[in-house]
């Protein structure tokens, strides 16, 4: 089992925009992580300010950004210059403070949405005070070298932020998990993995597969995955919590901690 596990969610509307089941998941989640992280847009926060109170009394509350929200025709924040991604990351955090009832200087963590971060955001990050950055993940290598997004433990961004990337694994080619992998072989901790099943491997073998080899578990998910709401996504809704529940069981409960947790004695 893992030292510790970062488990979060990138709290955002549905894929069709639509906010049906996002508190229910949310409250799902709430119950099943006893502490975690929680990546709010601004959307949310200013029309489920509710939802971020009451995620704000356990876990840790954090920036994510989508453009779309704010009028862009793309979700591609790197693709911004930085005095419009300074724009959109301060915009998100006043909200989300505001929700959350705390000052926005306590809201030091942030995830990109899509991932999409490059140098110039977290220079931008780092000039307004955040500590830790969850954008990095093997899968998404558009707006960053491969010195970055290949790396999978904790570390020091050149900024100066934490940087908690999304866990991956490479299991061996011979295995159920690696047959079901072949040829690309990352196997990235993610909702999405854990509700898809391949070449008769399922989500929940591959991931209990990674979750015993890491000595260290950052992963994440959607409200979407908890819900019945796209009924495109394989395995969501009760099937998705059933996996999530059973991976997650057979960790202790003090082993779930926040960026800022892992910040505190890892980063400092």
């Amino acid at each position: 089992m893992p030292d510790w596990i970062a488990f979060s969610v990138d709290l955002e509307p549905n894929k069709d925009d639509s906010l049906d089941g996002v508190a229910g998941a949310m409250d799902w989640f709430d119950q099943v992580i006893p502490r975690g992280n929680v990546y709010a847009t601004h959307r949310i926060a200013t029309e489920l300010p509710g939802v971020i109170n009451a995620l704000a009394a356990d876990h840790e509350i954090g920036v994510h950004v989508h453009p779309r929200e704010f009028g862009h025709e793309h979700d591609q924040l790197a693709e911004l210059d930085k005095d419009r991604q300074r724009e959109l990351i301060t915009e998100t955090r006043i909200a989300l403070a505001r929700a959350a009832k705390i000052s926005e200087h306590e809201i030091t963590a942030f995830r990109a949405g899509r991932h999409s971060a490059n140098k110039a955001t977290f220079s931008v990050l780092a000039d307004l005070g955040f500590e830790m950055d969850s954008s990095i993940n093997v899968r998404y290598t558009d707006y960053l070298p491969d010195s970055l997004t290949s790396r999978r433990d904790p570390f020091i961004l050149e900024s100066g932020l934490f940087e908690l990337p999304t866990t991956y694994g490479r299991p061996p080619l011979l295995s159920l998990t690696g047959l079901r992998l072949f040829p690309d072989r990352n196997l990235t901790a993610t909702a999405n993995n854990l509700r898809t099943d391949r070449r008769g491997c399922s989500g929940l073998h591959a991931l209990s597969w990674l979750r015993d080899t890491v000595s260290g578990l950052s992963m994440y998910m959607h409200p979407y995955d908890a819900t019945v709401y796209h009924e495109e996504l394989s395995n969501s809704g009760a099937v998705f919590r059933k996996r999530a529940e059973r991976l997650l069981n057979p960790i202790e409960s003090s082993a779930f901690v926040s960026a800022s947790d892992l910040y505190d004695s890892h980063g400092k």
